[in-house]
């Protein structure tokens, strides 16, 4: 059997509902692994000492809310520049697409804004597969870039090995340097193929809008953790919110907020101060998350039904619009 047949019957096989329950399995798996690894972390540090050292400053609750926001705002705004239209009640969508992504597996929230879209709005399939996807890649790209600085200013500072102690390895420099190519030469050759269906003044705006919106998250980050410890230098908040980004970059891996509380807190004895107070600052926003993500999901569920709109055939200006290659393959 060739390696064809196999990846075939693979492929054939995880259409079956043995492989959606497997999934469904290996996902639960997941998450209890995790979860008991977070409980003997905490356990080993101290419940009373944890409680003791959970955040009192309103700040930290106030910056966690503006950041949560920050990505259902800006992507609102976002897919009316790449659909052209108006997307009447879609914040609290966006919210949920949120929550989805976050606390279940990556894109599952695209999944839920492709259905409410075509389904309440009215809009083509074809349409809206080109603007989540464009929306995909630009976001990506962004991600990738404000990941690959952070990396540079981590090894800059001679820290790479916290990282390197976390993962068990010594090559935390040739790890850095690797992910900052891992990042970035997969999006440069896509790129370079032409799969982005929108204008470039507009593929622009959307990538700008990523950037600032994940550079503001980014400084909000820090500003919360150093709200509760001001004492520790920024190099520490440098190490967190490298790792913060590149567990983000994960594919696939559902949880990843839970995934990052894990790392953190195996990475806490790096923090001058208490153990303990960093470990409550972590447990802290990992709770806020997963309990907002909770929260919203309810919030967003009362949402009064509307009528649904036909399905729309695709828009011919559109279609006209994205058709051309913004950029001519190589060798044009």
């Amino acid at each position: 059997m060739t390696l064809a047949d196999r990846a075939q019957r693979l492929h054939d096989w995880s259409q079956t509902p043995a492989a959606a329950r497997m999934g469904k399995v290996l996902r639960a798996l997941f998450f209890v692994g995790v979860l008991l690894w977070l409980v003997l972390k905490v356990r080993a540090i101290g419940w009373g000492n944890v409680a003791a050292a959970l955040p009192r400053t309103p700040w930290f609750y106030i910056l966690f809310v503006v950041m949560f926001m920050a990505l259902p705002v800006s992507e609102v705004w976002i897919f009316r520049l790449l659909l052209g239209r108006p997307m009447p009640g879609a914040l609290p969508v966006f919210v949920r697409k949120r929550v989805f992504n976050s606390a279940f597996v990556g894109y599952s929230g695209e999944l839920y804004l492709f259905v409410w879209a075509r389904q309440r709005l009215g809009i083509a399939s074809k349409t809206l597969l080109l603007a989540i996807k464009d929306n995909a890649i630009l976001s990506a790209l962004a991600s990738a870039a404000i990941t690959s600085v952070l990396l540079v200013i981590f090894m800059a500072t001679g820290r790479a090995k916290w990282i390197a102690d976390w993962l068990h390895s010594a090559g935390g420099m040739i790890l850095a340097g690797l992910l900052v190519a891992a990042f970035l030469t997969p999006l440069l050759l896509r790129l370079r193929r032409q799969i982005l269906s929108v204008r470039w003044s507009t593929a622009g705006a959307v990538l700008g809008i990523h950037v600032v919106r994940i550079l503001i998250v980014v400084l909000l980050q820090a500003t919360q953790w150093a709200v509760v410890l001001p004492g520790e230098p920024l190099s520490v908040w440098v190490t967190f919110l490298t790792v913060q980004m590149v567990i983000s970059r994960l594919p696939i891996v559902p949880n990843r907020d839970l995934l990052f509380l894990s790392a953190a807190l195996e990475m806490s004895h790096i923090v001058d101060g208490p153990r303990a107070a960093m470990a409550g600052l972590l447990l802290a926003g990992g709770a806020l998350t997963q309990g907002s993500n909770l929260l919203f999901f309810l919030l967003t569920s009362f949402e009064r039904r509307r009528g649904t709109l036909p399905v729309a055939d695709p828009d011919p200006a559109f279609e006209a619009a994205v058709a051309p290659p913004a950029v001519s393959p190589a060798g044009e």
